[in-house]
């Protein structure tokens, strides 16, 4: 358990659970869930179609899950909310809407598709970031 010492897992929970909900407002139809649907050319019957949602829920939780653990390595105790929060919006800038937007470039996609998960990301990891820096 050495590796995971300095690592609140409860934290790392709550950063994860956190995203979820997040998620779950940010592409509803309430806010930008129309939208992106029509950016993809889908409808919600197409979506339906898809995956059973109780399977993207648990691999949508998981991956959060391991994201924010991922995160916890790099945000240190001496983090606070403030500073973690930076960090989770560094990130979220640098490494994952960089390179999405470079996937967005060469498949092809709007402005507006690109802004949107990128808005997500931006929000998401910086909450969580806040939690990881918050609660050691």
């Amino acid at each position: 358990m050495f590796l995971f010492q300095d690592i609140n897992l409860w934290a790392v929970l709550l950063a994860a659970f956190t995203k979820l909900v997040i998620g779950s407002f940010w592409y509803s139809p309430l806010i930008l869930g129309k939208t992106w649907m029509k950016e993809n050319k889908m409808c919600e019957d197409d979506f339906r179609k898809g995956h059973p949602l109780w399977i993207m829920g648990l691999l949508s939780f998981l991956f959060a899950f391991i994201a924010a653990l991922a995160m916890a390595f790099f945000i240190n105790p001496a983090s606070t909310f403030w500073s973690g929060g930076g960090m989770g919006a560094l990130v979220s800038l640098v490494w994952i809407s960089a390179s999405k937007a470079n996937t967005f470039l060469y498949e092809n996609y709007s402005i507006k598709h690109y802004l949107i998960h990128a808005g997500y990301d931006i929000c998401s990891y910086t909450v969580m970031g806040a939690i990881l820096g918050a609660w050691h």
